[in-house]
């Protein structure tokens, strides 16, 4: 029997077509990891000029942080009610629910482009808010659009999963962490791992985003790790403060969100007003170190620690769950680290058995993974984000005894919270839910 032979045209159109969906996925990345690099650097620009601002004048916060909060929660609320918040409790919505309207909602490349704009306008006001978490939900959205016509639900899911930790890898420069943290966080309630997918996703989206940005390391290479045997004395303290600390933090945050949607129904735009009024003046009160991101603060902590006060974490804390609360969209990413980098530094204080620098890394990794209660995901991340090989098992001890000090302080996760919150919201009809019951969405 004679071979069946094929025209030329009709073996690139064959070929084509079983190329066609990883030349899509291919694009999606590239475009996550372009997306990333842009968004860092508009973020970057936005703090530099908010902070030049803040030296010459800085009671102009008083009017401008309010004003500005305003603003970006009025245009969220009224356009993109899905961009409001952090985007990873976004994301697992997307992950657990297949409605249309709720996935259009917030995985739309309208609320993703609004979910850029709004929170580097945020940060241009002085917002105590990250990009990171903002970064996730813009990559799953990416990702999402392109797997709309694969009529596989477990392909959809994976991709969004895929875009999202790609989101991280290209926010950080940590395509190890993008992974773990797509695997602890994004898919620990999903049969499908997509690990191919998720791999491929990660990697084209880092390399774009560090051909971009440049081969940088997030916080610069640290050289700190701990020698002794007596000096790992540092991993249990820190992980216990850390976690207690972070727990706290977490539960106070998620209150708040409960809390704040009855008083948005009673005095609307006064409550973005007075979040953004008490932003202010806590970065009056700490000469500017409770703006932004908290990147800088995060440097003189592992640097020259001394220099930070000792009340740093707790006014870093406040900014963040005013900022978070007014509705505006923001992550508290880059901030929880910020804060974990000003808690370990409050500790090296009295730890003289352990190197300064080792004990602030520890407090990033224990504070961070109090938050996510992500442990795996908070030793990782520290870990790439120094370079600093030699501290990844001190780091994990920490954030695995900080994650269960936190379950101790609320058994619940913050962004699964979050995530039933969204996912309540859009099964009941707007306005039938007890005041108390829940957050507004633009408190997330």
């Amino acid at each position: 029997m004679s071979r069946r032979r094929y025209p030329l045209r009709s073996r690139a159109r064959l070929l084509w077509m079983r190329w066609r969906p990883r030349a899509a996925y291919w694009t999606a990345a590239a475009a996550i990891g372009l997306a990333a690099a842009a968004f860092a650097w508009s973020s970057e620009e936005a703090q530099h000029l908010f902070f030049a601002v803040d030296e010459r004048l800085p009671w102009l916060a008083l009017l401008l942080t309010p004003l500005g909060m305003v603003a970006v929660a009025w245009i969220t609320a009224r356009i993109a009610p899905g961009a409001a918040g952090s985007g990873i409790p976004q994301v697992l919505a997307a992950l657990r629910n297949e409605g249309r309207v709720l996935r259009a909602q917030l995985m739309s490349l309208k609320t993703a482009a609004l979910k850029m704009v709004l929170t580097v306008v945020g940060i241009a006001c002085g917002a105590s808010v990250g990009r990171e978490g903002p970064t996730v939900q813009i990559g799953a959205a990416i990702a999402h659009v392109v797997g709309m016509r694969n009529k596989s639900p477990a392909t959809q899911r994976g991709l969004i999963l895929a875009g999202g930790a790609a989101g991280v890898a290209a926010a950080f420069n940590t395509p190890v962490a993008g992974i773990v943290f797509a695997f602890e966080e994004l898919a620990r309630s999903l049969e499908e791992k997509a690990s191919g997918t998720l791999l491929l996703l990660v990697i084209i989206a880092a390399v774009v985003a560090m051909s971009l940005l440049g081969h940088r390391v997030y916080l610069g290479t640290i050289d700190a790790h701990l020698v002794h045997w007596h000096e790992w004395r540092a991993v249990l303290i820190c992980g216990l403060v850390g976690g207690l600390a972070g727990g706290l933090f977490s539960r106070l945050l998620y209150a708040g969100t409960r809390r704040v949607r009855g008083l948005r129904q009673r005095w609307g735009w006064r409550v973005p007003a007075a979040c953004g009024l008490g932003v202010a003046v806590l970065g009056l009160l700490s000469l500017g170190s409770a703006y932004g991101s908290g990147y800088r603060e995060t440097l003189i902590a592992l640097e020259t620690p001394e220099q930070l006060s000792l009340l740093y974490p707790l006014i870093k804390a406040a900014a963040t769950v005013l900022s978070y609360l007014s509705g505006i969209p923001g992550g508290v990413f880059s901030p929880s680290l910020a804060i974990g980098a000003g808690l370990g530094a409050d500790l090296a204080r009295f730890i003289d058995f352990a190197p300064a620098a080792a004990v602030v890394l520890l407090g990033m990794a224990a504070y961070f993974a109090g938050v996510t209660q992500t442990p795996l995901t908070a030793a990782v991340i520290v870990s790439e984000m120094t370079l600093d090989q030699r501290m990844i098992l001190p780091l994990m001890a920490a954030s695995l005894i900080a994650a269960g000090i936190a379950r101790l302080v609320w058994r619940d996760s913050l962004y699964q919270a979050l995530m039933r919150d969204i996912l309540a919201d859009a099964a009941e009809p707007s306005g039938t839910r007890p005041a108390d019951a829940t957050s507004a969405t633009p408190a997330r």
